[in-house]
């Protein structure tokens, strides 16, 4: 037979472990789609009108393909025939992840079209890729990354090899 003093203990040790599960759990929460969508433009038609192209257009179509992706919680690309994807996790905003893929453009050669030292500049160019001209983009929290899933979808996709020099050009 359990005591009432060890029955006590027990269920004092549950309700302990159940507070700090609670306390350690990252918040759950990921921007609005209206906020992504907002954010999303406005940060990638600033680097675009900086950079001489066309803004891009939002595409409900891109954006649905996009939240398919980030409620998969699947890091990864999974991209939809005809697109191109930028995708990032641990940012705080839109906006935050479209200023990171930004900064590459410290990484970029304009005269070659290719990165400087092998370093990654591919969500730099996508970004600002002349040939493109809609975008669409999602965010969601997912627990088993312990973040916010970040994806935007581009069409017409960019990255073409031989063309960067075609379309993406300096400030």
């Amino acid at each position: 037979m359990v005591s009432s003093s060890s029955l006590f203990k027990f269920i004092a040790l549950i309700a302990l472990i159940a507070v700090q599960a609670v306390l350690a759990a990252p918040s759950a929460s990921a921007p609005n789609a209206s906020t992504v969508k907002a954010q999303a433009l406005a940060a990638h038609n600033k680097y675009r009108t900086k950079h001489h192209v066309p803004k891009l257009k939002w595409s409900v179509k891109l954006a649905e393909h996009a939240r398919t992706v980030t409620t998969s919680c699947v890091w990864g690309h999974n991209v939809m025939r005809g697109t191109g994807q930028n995708i990032a996790y641990g940012y705080p905003s839109m906006k935050a992840v479209v200023d990171a893929w930004y900064n590459e453009v410290s990484d970029y050669n304009y005269a070659s079209g290719q990165s400087l030292n092998g370093k990654v500049t591919g969500h730099f160019t996508q970004v600002v890729w002349k040939g493109t001209t809609e975008v669409g983009c999602a965010a969601t929290y997912c627990s088993n990354l312990r973040a916010t899933y970040y994806v935007c979808d581009y069409s017409p996709p960019g990255n073409y090899y031989g063309e960067y020099t075609k379309n993406v050009f300096k400030p």
